[in-house]
Order: C-alpha cells, then sequence, then structure tokens
C-alpha cells in the first residue's frame, strides 16, 4: 500500500514538473513577468498619492508643566509626488520633526504651533519634489499650568517567597529612595511618601535585580517613574549558643542578678555568616522599667536581633528569676 503511494506521488511530481518546463507555459511566465515590470516602470513614472506619519519631538520642555491636552507624538501628511520618489519613503521613513518649546516663568501660559510652522517643518523632512496635499492635526495647541516640585520617599510594596533552606541576606535594597515629583500644590501638601506597585517574588535562591513602577497618582508627575530592587538570598543552618541575660535601663544603685545569668539559643543563620557570629550579634535582656511595674520574681526575656542574616531565634529558658539588690 505503501510503495502504490509513493508511485502515485511521484507519477504527479513528473507531470508536474513536465508541465512547466513545457514551452507554452516557460512563455507565459516570461511574458507575465515582462508585463508586471513594465507596469511597475511606467507607476513609477505617475504621480500618486501616500500617507506617511512623521514622528513629532519636542525639546525644551521643562518636567514642571503640565498641558491640558497631550501634546502629539506623530503628525500624519498625504503627500503627492512621482512614484519613484513616492517609493523612497516606503523603504525609510521621514526623519522626526523638531519643535522648540520656549520658556516663560508665568504660573499659566498656552503653547501653540501654527498650521504653517507644522508645514514647513513637515516639508523640510520630504523631498523638495514632494507636495503635502493634507496635514493632521492642522495645528497643535493647549494650554498649560505651572507645577511645583517636592521630593518624596519611596515605599517598596512586595512579597518575597524563599526557597526551601534559604534565607534573606539582608532587607531588599531598592534605588532611587527618593523621587522628584511635580503637581498642583493643592495636590503635593497632601502627599507624604509615595508606594510602587507590588512586587512578588517566588521561590528566591539567588541574587535578583528587578524594576518596578512607582503607583501613579493622579495629576502627579514623577522624575522618574520606576525604581530597581535588588534582593539576596543564601543557604542558612541552625546554630546553637550561650548567651548572657543583659540588664537595661538599671539605675546605678540597683543591683540586678538573673538566675540563669546566660540561655542557650537556637536560631538560623546564613552559611556565609556561620563562622563570623559574635554574641554582640543577638542580645537577650531584661529591661528594668518592665520589672518595676509588678512584684513578678520571673520575668519573660526580650530578643533584640542586630543582624538580617539571623532569623527564627528560640531561647531556653524563655523566662528566669531575678534578685534585686541595692549597691
Amino acid at each position: 500500500m505503501a510503495d502504490y503511494s509513493k508511485r502515485k506521488l511521484l507519477k504527479f511530481v513528473l507531470k508536474l514538473k513536465a508541465f512547466f518546463i513545457s514551452k507554452d507555459v516557460l512563455s507565459f511566465l516570461v511574458f507575465l513577468l515582462l508585463s508586471a515590470a513594465f507596469w511597475f516602470i511606467n507607476a513609477l513614472n505617475k504621480e500618486r498619492e501616500l500617507s506617511l506619519t512623521i514622528p513629532v519631538v519636542y525639546s525644551d520642555v521643562p518636567q514642571n508643566l503640565m498641558f491640558e491636552e497631550e501634546l502629539p507624538s506623530e503628525i500624519r501628511v498625504k503627500v503627492k509626488d512621482l512614484g519613484v520618489n513616492l517609493w523612497t519613503y516606503l523603504r525609510k521613513k521621514p526623519d522626526p520633526v523638531h519643535v522648540e518649546f520656549k520658556q516663560t516663568n508665568t504660573e499659566k501660559g498656552h503653547f501653540s504651533v501654527s498650521n504653517l510652522q507644522l508645514l514647513s517643518a513637515a516639508s523640510e523632512r520630504l523631498l523638495p519634489s514632494t507636495s503635502i496635499l493634507l496635514i493632521n492635526p492642522e495645528n497643535i495647541s493647549t494650554a498649560y499650568i505651572k507645577l511645583y516640585s517636592k521630593k518624596l520617599p519611596v515605599r517598596l510594596i512586595s512579597e518575597v517567597s524563599l526557597e526551601n533552606q534559604y534565607m534573606l541576606c539582608s532587607p531588599l535594597v531598592f534605588f532611587p529612595q527618593e523621587i522628584e515629583v511635580y503637581g498642583p500644590l493643592v495636590v503635593l501638601e497632601k502627599l507624604t511618601e509615595l508606594h510602587t506597585e507590588k512586587l512578588n517574588i517566588t521561590n528566591l535562591r539567588d541574587t535578583v535585580t528587578r524594576s518596578v513602577l512607582i503607583k501613579p497618582i493622579q495629576s502627579v508627575r514623577f522624575a522618574v517613574d520606576k525604581i530597581a530592587v535588588k534582593a539576596c538570598a543564601e543557604m542558612f543552618t541552625e546554630k546553637t549558643v550561650s548567651l548572657p541575660v543583659q540588664i537595661i535601663n538599671n539605675p546605678e544603685n540597683i543591683s540586678v542578678l538573673s538566675f540563669p545569668a546566660e540561655v542557650k539559643a537556637v536560631f538560623n543563620i546564613g552559611m556565609k555568616n556561620f563562622n563570623s557570629f559574635q554574641n554582640s550579634d543577638i542580645h537577650v535582656v531584661i529591661d528594668f522599667n518592665e520589672i518595676k511595674k509588678g512584684d513578678f520574681k520571673k520575668k519573660k526575656l526580650k530578643i533584640i536581633n542586630n543582624k538580617p542574616y539571623i532569623s527564627n531565634i528560640r531561647i531556653q529558658p524563655e523566662e528566669i528569676e531575678f534578685l534585686l539588690e541595692e549597691r
């Protein structure tokens, strides 16, 4: 069955090949190509119409201005020229039109580019033989107001999950931590900080860098609309040490004796810092101000963690007895 299908397919291919190499078909194809070439050459030598888009670039526009209407980023023109010249525009788009903004010191103002100015600027980007039939928009005209500026701190909104047996080397680092913002005075007076969009990082096990957008605020413009965030994770292991119990806020005339004087601490620590751990990295304390509140003979210890690469601290015992003596 398979051999029969192959023979049938081969027979069809041979017939098709014989058809295309016949004199009649070859002659037809030659005349068809010649006709297409003559038509194309004839079309290039006649005047035609074409629609183009030309980018618009604005220069010297201060950041502390807000326009009532968004400035157009391009203009659309309908042009007329010989086909051979229009073919140039199809192969390469015209260079951008540059519009200069003339700054004023007034609180409010009006920015406009006349139809004649737009036509003149667009014509400079076209061939001398090309004529402009239509241009859209016909002109650029919009009012603007001057904005006030203020530097605001950025608050990173994030949620990070770690791979098993991994921990953060340090708190998330981001830059910039302050951003210049521009807006109406009545709006800026109410703002105290900027919030980012939520950053989600899952199964973190290495150092990664992410870009996070600043959450938009109506009528407010940012000098920078995103921040760079760096998150660093490393493997951790468990460590056990003995730590002294420390008394804080203790008056000079009273001595506080704790029983026991040391406690056992078990915690997770990053592998890189395992051997560099010092007892001063974690403080186990009793606050004398808490002792004064009652006649307790036992007090729960407080833990002060001074290092970001240490976590999940457990101490034994959690409560100790103490004795007060006057000096």
